[in-house]
């Protein structure tokens, strides 16, 4: 079905309390730090936790909205971090026009096929390198060519993994709100434990702020993750992918957002857009997510 009924989904009721119930138990863990420092600016922390609240409803309701809904998060979330991408790398209009139309097709044809989702990369590849021999005036087409079939891949190749997770797996409705949730805390774990404990860099020239205390606390958020939400594991699963997915999870937040430090370290830019209270941009938030999609779709198709 295109639409289903979220409130009529067996996941909606379980998934809302405990959803709800870590962001009563993080405001209170809040506001009694902002007591106790006796601060009156505005907190960093409490800025995040606003836009995760407007975040989360968005995630719970688009997974459990059927495959269109789904479909239609991926495609906004995919043509904001393809204009943000676009700004950071400096992609001319010309390619920056080509890479949203091919960016945008991907999650249509996810949706109907996980197939012709596999066909349409080498096409589009194919089709992409007529770009610098017909916009040869552009100053550096190779260049350009070269960004843009990144940023498609990078960007609208990853996210479609999404909607193949949720279609093409078994309980892949279930899948996605835990990996969600999985991700989120991994987050928030690595920004929790490299606050309070960090002391050894992990990547100097990459990302100075990144620590391997960090890591560890981006590893125990992702397995709590998956435990506040492990009715929603499908029941066939095995239990040793259960127990390796949020280190599978873990791995590849942790990869993704090293990924994100790399391009902007490259083009010298510390946030990817503004979208975001507290985050920055769309691609600042979905960094990890970009890389844990396809991970957890092709280990998943292959152990569980």
């Amino acid at each position: 079905m295109l639409f289903e009924n979220p409130f009529a989904s067996p996941l909606f009721v379980p998934t809302l309390l405990r959803w709800a119930g870590l962001f009563g138990a993080a405001l209170a863990v809040l506001l009694v730090r902002r007591w106790r420092s006796g601060t009156s600016g505005e907190d960093v922390l409490l800025v995040r936790w606003r836009t995760w609240l407007i975040i989360a409803p968005i995630y719970l309701f688009a997974v459990l909205g059927g495959v269109l809904s789904t479909a239609l998060l991926v495609m906004a979330l995919t043509f904001q971090g393809l204009r943000e991408y676009a700004r950071l790398v400096d992609l001319s209009p010309a390619y920056s026009r080509i890479l949203f139309v091919m960016g945008l097709a991907v999650t249509p044809v996810a949706a109907l096929s996980a197939e012709g989702t596999y066909l349409l990369a080498p096409m589009l590849l194919i089709v992409a390198t007529l770009q610098p021999l017909l916009l040869g005036t552009v100053p550096g087409g190779v260049r350009q060519l070269a960004f843009a079939a990144f940023g498609w891949g990078y960007i609208a190749w990853f996210l479609g993994h999404l909607v193949l997770v949720r279609e093409y797996l078994p309980g892949g409705t279930g899948i996605l709100l835990a990996m969600g949730l999985a991700v989120a805390l991994s987050d928030v774990g690595a920004f929790v434990a490299g606050k309070t404990f960090g002391k050894h860099t992990l990547t100097p020239r990459l990302s100075p702020n990144k620590t391997v205390e960090g890591v560890a606390g981006n590893f125990v958020g992702a397995y709590a993750g998956l435990v506040v939400m492990s009715f929603a594991v499908p029941p066939g699963m095995r239990t040793f992918v259960v127990l390796g997915l949020p280190l599978l999870i873990g791995l590849g937040a942790l990869w993704g957002d090293l990924v994100e430090s790399a391009l902007k370290r490259e083009f010298g830019v510390k946030d990817a857009g503004s979208w975001l209270p507290g985050f920055g941009g769309i691609l600042d938030r979905i960094d990890s997510l970009l890389i844990v999609a396809p991970l957890a779709y092709y280990v998943l198709k292959m152990l569980a």
